[in-house]
């Protein structure tokens, strides 16, 4: 585990799931975290779990309201005098055929996925700037294979993959690193309890799910996110299955879509029928 003691870490997104995960890796790490969600009673729940407001400061904040993002950013500053790591993982999804999706479910997945992430690091700037540090982007591979039925989710990963992209080159000057780590289906994130469900939506709230090859656990994604945090690693493709289906699609897209075609369609057929 590397050494983050002393370093002052915020995680969006930190209720459940991956961020939760991240959290407590940090922690192990030796970082005072700050762990940001909607949920004011995970929250609660989770800073006693890791030892408490002096070492895990709960913030309740909706990523997708800039004003609540500054306010998480002043708040840290606050409690603990700057940022080192800055981590924005929270997120969800929409997902169902891309006709039956309504007005307002794109653009709010945007506003959680995205410009949540452009609110908090535009706020976190100038106190990364000051320390050197570091902002790690949660992705996911959607953001390099546009997947059916979950087609604005694919689309808000992809720009965020671009945007870390920018970002590296333009704050690399300051001596911030930017890494993108994206990771593969993973066991223990429930974004569909979370989400925006439509007609013809691959997602289950309830019930047997298929488990994908080569699934992951939250602590294994979390532990690839403080090690991209430490080594400032540009990107981060997570598990075999991951770097497959990536390598694949840059490759031979034609297969991508063959393959997709033939899961997704033929698993809204067995919907239907």
């Amino acid at each position: 585990m590397p050494d983050f003691g002393g370093k002052t870490v915020i995680v969006t997104g930190a209720s459940t799931g991956i961020g939760r995960a991240t959290a407590a890796a940090f922690r192990e790490s030796g970082a005072r975290v700050i762990v940001a969600a909607r949920s004011s009673e995970d929250l609660k729940r989770l800073s006693v779990e890791l030892g408490g407001p002096d070492r895990v400061l709960p913030v309740t904040t909706d990523v997708a309201d800039p004003a609540q993002c500054q306010a998480l950013i002043e708040r840290t500053v606050e409690h603990f005098g700057g940022i080192d790591v800055l981590v924005n993982n929270a997120g969800m999804v929409v997902s169902g055929k891309f006709e039956y999706l309504q007005s307002g479910d794109i653009e709010r997945l945007f506003n959680v996925n995205f410009f949540g992430v452009i609110y908090c690091t535009r706020a976190a700037l100038p106190y990364l700037k000051e320390s050197e540090g570091v902002i790690v982007n949660v992705s996911s591979i959607a953001g390099f294979v546009g997947t059916a039925t979950t087609s604005a989710y694919a689309a808000s990963k992809a720009a965020l993959n671009s945007l870390g992209q920018s970002l590296r080159v333009e704050l690399k000057p300051y001596g911030i690193g930017v890494s993108t780590v994206c990771p593969y289906f993973t066991s223990g994130v429930e974004l569909a309890k979370k989400g925006i469900l439509r007609e013809g939506t691959l997602h289950r709230v309830d019930g047997p799910r298929r488990r994908a090859p080569g699934t992951q656990t939250t602590e294994e994604v979390a532990h690839a996110i403080v090690r991209a945090a430490e080594r400032r690693s540009r990107l981060v493709v997570l598990s075999p299955a991951g770097r497959l289906i990536w390598r694949a699609n840059r490759l031979f897209p034609w297969l991508t879509d063959y393959v997709m075609d033939k899961l997704i369609n033929g698993r809204l057929r067995e919907q239907i029928g």
